[in-house]
């Protein structure tokens, strides 16, 4: 087994009868933190432009273990 970062994105807004979610895998936290925090404000600036001024996103990064994924060999990492 491996190591991988998971990262989830949750957005809510009020009036909304749940959240949604977005989750990603990375190969280190570094490239799930800087990868996820260029996400959030990517959605923050959709929603603005959409004139959902009060939606909020948050996210978290966390290690989970997997099976070898081949296609994470190639990827650059921390980036």
């Amino acid at each position: 087994m491996i190591k991988l970062v998971m990262a989830i994105i949750i957005t809510t807004m009020p009036g909304w009868e749940s959240v949604r979610y977005t989750g990603y895998l990375y190969p280190d936290m570094q490239t799930c933190l800087s990868s996820t925090e260029l996400y959030v404000e990517e959605y923050k600036q959709i929603a603005k432009n959409r004139g959902d001024d009060t939606a909020h996103f948050s996210s978290i990064c966390f290690e989970v273990d997997s099976y070898p994924i081949k296609k994470f060999d190639s990827m650059v990492r921390g980036t």
